[in-house]
């Protein structure tokens, strides 16, 4: 999608169009927010891989409410 220098895409969208871009190695970065509710259930993000994709952790960054910001690259 992107093959010049310049300002990084960010893609908004549901689980299925998430799930698209990771199951054709177009992601370059995850930026990942847990929030601190177990809700038991929810849209699968990583389910369309042909085989475990290793991440490298960038960053962590803890919030006061109890909300984690981790930033991952591929490995």
């Amino acid at each position: 999608m992107k093959a010049q220098e310049g300002k990084p895409i960010i893609a908004h969208g549901g689980a299925s169009f998430a799930r698209s871009l990771v199951a054709r190695g177009l992601v370059d970065q995850f930026d990942l927010l847990v929030y601190p509710v177990a809700l038991g259930k929810g849209l699968p993000v990583f389910s369309d891989l042909a085989m475990p994709k290793p991440l490298k952790l960038i960053s962590s960054k803890a919030f006061p409410a109890g909300s984690v910001a981790h930033i991952y690259r591929p490995a």
